[in-house]
């Protein structure tokens, strides 16, 4: 019998926030030294051991934009295959609790209102949020 090795597909969870301050939400432009490099998403970032979704976002909102957020509610959970590994983005709809944004990581950020934000080039799996974000606003309204 011939045995192969198999290696297991990464799954990488990503936590990402809908951040919405004075009816607008906020579109970050992904470094052009990242994957997907110039592309827009919702800030977030991957989960590390022992964290919660929760943790995990506040954590990286504060190192991605030195601001704290407070978590509102939970869309459903998007996930994009990407061969070798599999990307499962956690986003949540948040309120901004500090207000004095600095960018970290992202090339830029903008304001927009949720009809705006299929004018920007988002990557993949964050036009999956958008979709969820809309069905949100439909039912809040």
């Amino acid at each position: 019998m011939i045995e192969v090795l198999v290696s297991e597909k990464l799954v990488v969870r990503v936590p990402c926030a809908v951040i919405e301050h004075n009816g607008k939400v906020l579109a970050g432009q992904r470094s052009a030294a990242l994957s997907f490099p110039l592309q827009w998403e919702f800030p977030g970032g991957k989960q590390e051991k022992g964290e919660t979704d929760e943790e995990t976002l506040k954590r990286e909102i504060i190192e991605e934009l030195n601001v704290e957020i407070e978590i509102i509610d939970k869309l459903p959970e998007t996930s994009k295959d990407q061969g070798w590994r599999e990307i499962i983005l956690v986003p949540f709809v948040c309120k901004l609790k500090t207000l004095d944004i600095t960018l970290t990581e992202h090339e830029q950020i903008q304001w927009m209102d949720a009809s705006e934000l299929p004018s920007l080039d988002w990557t993949e799996a964050d036009l999956n949020v958008i979709e969820n974000y809309y069905n949100y606003l439909a039912i809040e309204k």
